[in-house]
């Protein structure tokens, strides 16, 4: 990654112009045709920037999107892999163009017009990684989908890989040859995981305090028929809790969509459970049961209330 940094002045220039991003770096992926290349060549091309689809982008998942995320959806089209390219390369030719004026510029007395020059240039930065984010917001939607449980989790996970989406566009080396989708796929599950996973670790943290506080309350006398509706709600809530701890992510989402449990006290079918993680339905039964064999290791030590009452 090349990177140019220059150190401004406080306030404004004699000009009165703001540095503005003079304290800051200007990364930009290198290359060898940087130097030979005008920002006109960027306006004559010979092939479509945007695929032809069949689908319109309207028509992603409807029920899975807030309607604050509709219009921006409406705007995404799918770009061909050259004109990914093409809007990469300009991208970073861009930010080589202004990184290299800011390295000439005088930190205590920067040129106005230099100055001018280089925000022109980042504010076209901005305008062609828009165009980027735009056209791969159905991706990042598409994933947060496949491993949310809830509407919630949703249009966190969504908001979570819009600020993954950004960081990727700014990372990826178009020069290498790969397709974005790929490397923004990657990044956005990894991202999404770890947020999972976190999440996972906070609640066995607050059930293990929940637990301890539980132990050291003392023994209250009460109505024995509470006494045996309320074992068994602890029985249950504690299989519950140990869901994250026993089966797997694709077995958690079925689990929870299957009884309800994701917060939406919904049940979903089993068609719908295939649809959101890309399986058949008979794939999803074998799965539930799978599940709840491994819970029902989870619950042997609950037979006895369970059976009993």
């Amino acid at each position: 990654m090349a990177t140019a940094t220059t150190q401004s002045g406080a306030g404004r220039n004699k000009n009165g112009v703001s540095p503005g991003r003079l304290d800051r770096s200007i990364d930009f992926i290198p290359n060898g045709d940087f130097d030979d290349t005008l920002e006109s060549d960027f306006d004559d091309i010979d092939f479509e920037l945007y695929a032809v689809e069949e689908q319109t982008p309207g028509s992603l998942a409807p029920n899975r999107v807030e309607a604050s995320l509709l219009a921006p959806l409406q705007e995404s089209r799918l770009l061909t892999f050259e004109g990914e390219q093409l809007l990469f390369k300009q991208l970073n030719f861009l930010r080589f163009r202004a990184s290299a004026i800011r390295a000439g510029l005088n930190p205590k007395r920067p040129s106005g017009k230099k100055l001018k020059e280089m925000h022109r240039l980042l504010s076209e930065v901005d305008k062609v990684r828009e165009e980027l984010a735009k056209a791969n917001l159905r991706l990042v939607v598409s994933v947060a989908g496949k491993v949310s449980i809830s509407r919630d989790e949703f249009d966190e996970f969504v908001a979570e890989g819009n600020g993954i989406l950004l960081y990727a566009i700014d990372k990826f080396d178009y020069s290498r040859g790969f397709r974005f989708s790929t490397y923004l796929t990657h990044a956005v599950q990894r991202h999404l995981y770890r947020v999972i996973d976190r999440r996972r670790k906070r609640a066995q943290r607050e059930h293990a305090c929940q637990a301890e506080v539980m132990a050291q309350e003392p023994m209250i006398e009460t109505d024995p028929s509470e006494s045996i509706e309320d074992e068994i709600k602890v029985a249950a809530a504690v299989v519950i809790s140990k869901i994250d701890d026993t089966l797997d992510e694709r077995e958690r989402v079925i689990v929870r969509g299957r009884f309800g449990l994701d917060g939406s006290g919904k049940s979903l079918t089993f068609r719908e459970l295939g649809e959101q993680l890309g399986l058949s339905k008979e794939r999803v039964r074998q799965l539930l049961q799978r599940s709840l064999e491994k819970l029902g290791e989870v619950a042997k030590p609950f037979e006895s209330i369970f059976a009993s009452h």
